[in-house]
């Protein structure tokens, strides 16, 4: 049966406890006092203060006979000012001395309320710095937005004010007293100390909100910008789920749950690529060349450029964006950063669904094709088993583990930097999955034909490490080396329970009837190695040159992959009888691929007056493919049931029905693509306009060789193409915190190796379940790109961003279906399909208040592609009795994976004078269609999801953070549906609606993730 809804009660209490305790730790860090004295003397108060707090009392003698009744519970200090205001005291303080003593009787006044911002020489808000009135309880900390606001200041001959901020100069000052209101503001100095060489060497700081408002306003081109101060707070732990707080950006999900490759601005993952500190790296994806970014920690970044309109400098192979992880650069003194978490998933939890784990350490990473040689036959002692036995646990735990380490040597010349991160993650989904099939072929009816419950279990080891160093020459001439090592293991369980509905023998109700019992056991490894060498070098007062030397390296295997069924007999849910499949359905695969790169950027920046510059410059890479698969199928030798108990793989005997293994599949292949790219940009500004414009031209020559061709196919093929790519942005100052822009470009998408290669892979193995075929004719795709939007920056880490933009996409590269003449079979496959249209606009909105802050962006996109697909109808129209036959027919829709709305929010807390700080951050994502299918207008449409997740923060003075995240706090579900009515009947099934309700053809529950934890910054 399928398992209830559970999220513990216990975890909920522990959430709101955590919620709690986080404010009464910073409540105890101020003085808290509790006065309740009757006809008592103003001496006997004291001496009841005295014993709450640090401070002692200094007055005159015949003070303290004075008599009094007074009751407060509060902070100390508007204790004492509610006491000198009531019985006509004065008082001031001198250290943790307060001196009192009688006051002249005081003209009614308002009393003083100071307030303003407190900002750096550059203009940057200073969050977290004191403003105090010194000798006075009275004082504040300023907000998120640099501003503070000092109430119920009484009546002082001269105020003397102190603002102090670790890293600046302490401003002290004099201010006359006013009854009322009083605005002022104070720029502090940096308190860097002069070095005696002085090396020049410009920097700055990349990880704050205020650079990342900064970048985007001065930018050139269409950008958005996420700093690392943001990162660190939201509650994401990767790439991924950072991006998908982007405008314009959601985020393709596996099943899993986990968000893998981001979809910008409606645009297939196709049509975007992914830089690492400028430089594009490899996929280790085995089909595609987009890279998945849930394999980056998030924590290993000082910020995320998200570019959405290409300059000729760069590459220029995306229409949606390019995406530049800029990692972590060295500071300029010392820094240790490290952090640990726990957490756990709620969908594991005791009474939930059992977590299966298996010991992956047991398989053979290498086919016995490849350890036996060439013609060599494996027998069943080739083979492990006991790592294809998963265990069910309950109560699974995540952790996270960071460490940072940066400085600066000689006399700041040598700059290093070492991250690294590793997190275990468990993960899964409890799906209702249903097949279809036709009720009618006539009119295009589908019927739910079988019913899956699957319960996926995923471990994912993921991590990385990176080092970066850099050599100051001089101020003319830089050296830096990065290298950089990312990881992600899967370890995954699918178990599908699979009732057969077209027989009429299943009944919904008690989940009996006739079955398929199946297991897939996989784990899936994926590597990225990167090593990049750059120069920076002032060659003469106008000429500036950088450059790169790029080696990467991209893996990916999936050694022993298992696919185990069994047929059996269910009665109230429960497997009565249970039998090993004998006839196909049984098998182990193998497979492996490595995308290995060789790439050189060379650039020259020419200084041709003051207000024009001019850019020449171009890349060459050389990238190499190669892709291994094999598979062995097996036979059971033992056929009995099993009454009352499932079969576990190492308890049935097997025998090996193609013991040389199968590898004469067009999948064994080896691919190179070969890119040449040299470019020219200019650049002039005058008074409020910036422009730059230019073109690039790019050579591509890309090709695949079959190791193992069969009879008609081509084993080698190659196309060679050549684009012209020009490009138009233009800003136009409004005024000082305000930009309009406008931008074009066009861009080239290539195919992907996979997709030219003349593969042809069955249902049984396909991410889309459905017959799959490659084409070696495949086009590229040409975009125009055209946008424009309006910028208003009201403060440093405030923005007010509207766009509009439009793309027009000739050739676009989409899979339609194909029906083969001599067999009637259909394929989906790659093709170019006519041109198509892509539109919208975008918000952006960043305000901070004092302590108050909200971030959210609104996408709207509407999209449309005409792609072929399936249809049946009568081979004679105008006679019923005719064969029904397919026929390929055109169908209009949007582009996979566009939401016509897309909307994120997030609503921030910071209190600096506490340590607290808080995100409650919400994404929407609207329907879209998240799988094409084969057949006229019943593609998967993917309902609108809403997620919303958590974080919190608490700070102590010596460098310790507390800190929870919470993510999916609203369980939510992804479901799937096709454009079709329900009948009666079939409302009665698992997941399905009411009566006129669409048709679900998968419901995904993922449960709720927390983690809890420390990080300490030195």
């Amino acid at each position: 049966m399928k398992n209830q809804d559970f999220f513990p009660s216990h975890w909920l209490r522990v959430l709101l406890l955590l919620c709690l305790f986080f404010p009464q730790v910073s409540l105890g860090m101020l003085q808290e006092v509790v006065v309740n004295v009757e006809e008592s003397s103003l001496q006997d108060l004291f001496m009841r203060l005295e014993g709450q707090c640090r401070h002692t009392f200094v007055y005159d003698a015949g003070l303290g006979d004075l008599k009094l009744s007074f009751r407060y519970k509060g902070e100390f200090d508007e204790m004492l000012e509610q006491l000198a205001g009531k019985y006509e005291l004065e008082y001031i303080q001198k250290g943790k001395q307060i001196f009192v003593r009688k006051g002249a009787p005081k003209i009614q006044q308002d009393p003083m309320v100071l307030s303003g911002t407190v900002k750096d020489s550059s203009g940057e808000a200073l969050i977290g710095a004191a403003v105090v009135v010194e000798g006075t309880p009275h004082g504040a900390i300023t907000g998120l937005d640099g501003s503070y606001r000092i109430k119920r200041i009484p009546y002082y001959e001269d105020l003397k004010i102190r603002v102090s901020y670790i890293g600046y100069e302490d401003l002290r000052l004099s201010l006359p007293w006013k009854s009322g209101a009083m605005q002022k503001d104070f720029v502090l100095n940096s308190s860097d100390q002069q070095l005696e060489e002085v090396v020049i060497r410009a920097t700055k700081e990349r990880n704050t909100d205020a650079s990342a408002r900064a970048t985007e306003q001065l930018s050139p081109m269409v950008l958005n910008v996420v700093s690392a101060a943001s990162i660190e707070l939201s509650p994401d732990l990767n790439v991924a789920d950072v991006m998908q707080r982007v405008s314009g950006v959601s985020l393709e999900q596996s099943n899993a749950g986990v968000g893998s490759y981001a979809i910008v601005r409606g645009m297939p993952k196709r049509y975007s690529y992914t830089l690492v500190n400028g430089v594009k790296i490899p996929s280790p994806d085995n089909m595609n060349r987009f890279v998945p970014l849930d394999m980056f920690p998030s924590e290993l970044l000082d910020r995320i450029e998200v570019t959405k309109a290409l300059t000729p400098e760069m590459e220029g192979d995306a229409v949606g964006g390019a995406m530049d992880l800029l990692m972590k650069n060295a500071p300029d003194d010392m820094m240790l950063k490290l952090n640990f978490s726990l957490g756990a998933p709620t969908l594991f939890m005791e009474g939930g669904q059992p977590f299966l784990q298996y010991d992956q350490h047991l398989t053979d990473r290498t086919a016995p094709h490849y350890r036996l040689g060439e013609g060599g036959e494996a027998t069943m002692q080739d083979f492990t088993t006991a790592n294809l036995v998963p265990r069910p646990q309950h109560n699974v735990m995540d952790y996270n583990l960071g460490l940072s380490v940066g400085n600066r040597f000689f006399n700041q010349r040598l700059g290093v930097v070492v991250a690294g991160n590793v997190q275990s993650m468990h993960r899964g989904a409890d799906t209702e999955f249903y097949n279809i099939g036709f009720a009618d072929y006539v009119e295009n009816q589908m019927t739910l034909n079988t019913y899956q419950h699957r319960q996926y279990s995923s471990k994912q080891l993921r991590g990385g490490l990176h080092a970066k160093l850099d050599y100051v020459f001089s101020h003319r001439h830089k050296l830096s080396m990065y290298n950089a090592y990312i990881f992600e293991r899967e370890d995954q369980v699918r178990e599908t329970e699979k009732f057969r509905m077209w027989d009429g023998v299943y009944d919904p109700i008690t989940n009996s009837g006739t079955a398929e019992i199946v297991s897939r056991i996989r784990t899936t490894e994926q590597n990225i190695i990167n090593s990049t060498l750059q120069g920076e070098h002032e060659m003469t007062s106008w000429w500036n040159m950088d450059w790169s030397a790029v080696y990467s390296l991209a893996t990916r295997a999936r050694p022993d992959q298992l696919v185990f069924t069994r047929n059996a007999a269910y009665v109230n849910g429960v497997p009565k009888q249970v039998r090993v499949e004998d006839f196909g359905a049984q098998y182990r695969q193998w497979e492996d691929n490595d995308d290995q790169d060789y790439s050189l950027y060379w650039n020259n920046n020419l200084s041709l007056m003051s207000s024009l510059s001019l850019k020449l410059g171009g890349m060459y890479r050389d990238k190499n493919r190669s892709n291994h698969y094999i598979r062995y199928n097996f036979k059971p030798t033992n056929d009995e049931t099993r009454e009352d108990q499932d079969w576990a793989y190492d308890e049935v005997d097997w025998t090996i029905t193609n013991p040389k293994g199968g590898f004469t599949n067009p999948l064994n292949y080896d691919a190179s693509e070969k890119i040449l790219g040299y470019y020219a940009q200019w650049e002039w500004e005058q008074d409020e306009w910036q422009v730059v414009g230019g073109a690039r031209m790019e050579h591509t020559n890309q090709g695949y060789e079959l190791r193992h061709p069969r009879y008609g196919e081509e084993p080698t093929a190659n196309q060679e193409y050549a684009d012209f790519l020009p490009s138009l942005h233009l800003r136009y100052q409004l005024s000082e915190r305000a930009n309009l822009r406008g931008s074009y470009f066009r861009s080239v998408i290539r195919p992907g190796y996979f997709e030219i290669v003349p593969y042809d892979i069955g249902s049984e193995i396909s991410d889309s379940e459905f017959n799959e075929r490659g084409n070696p004719d495949l086009k590229r795709t040409i975009a125009d790109n055209f946008d424009l939007r309006y910028e208003i920056f009201p403060g440093l880490r405030d923005n007010l961003f509207l766009g509009v933009f439009y793309k027009r996409i000739q050739d676009p590269i989409e899979n339609g279906i194909v029906v083969e003449e001599n067999t009637g079979r259909t394929f989906l496959q790659p093709d170019n399909f006519g041109t198509a249209v892509n539109y919208g606009f975008e918000v952006d909105f960043t305000k901070y208040f004092n302590l108050f802050g909200i971030k959210a962006n609104y996408t709207f996109t509407e999209s449309s592609i005409t792609t072929s697909k399936i249809r049946y109808q009568r081979e004679d129209a105008t006679d019923d009795s005719s064969p029904i036959v397919p026929v390929q027919v055109d169908q209009s829709r949007p582009l996979q994976g566009q939401s016509k709305h897309i909307g994120n929010i997030s609503l921030l807390f910071k209190e600096p004078k506490s340590g607290i700080d808080m995100q409650l951050a919400n994404v929407f994502t609207g329907k879209r269609i998240d799988q094409l299918m084969a057949y006229y207008e019943k593609d998967y449409w993917q309902k609108a999801m809403w997620q919303m997740d958590f974080s919190m923060e608490k700070h102590f003075d010596f460098g310790l953070t507390v800190f929870v995240k919470a993510r999916n706090l609203l369980d939510t579900h992804r479901v799937h549906y096709i454009n079709q009515s329900i009948t009666e009947h079939q409302e009665k099934y698992h997941g399905q609606g009411k009566t006129g309700d669409h048709m679900i053809v998968r419901d995904d529950r993922y449960g709720r993730n927390f983690l809890i934890g420390l990080k300490y910054n030195l």
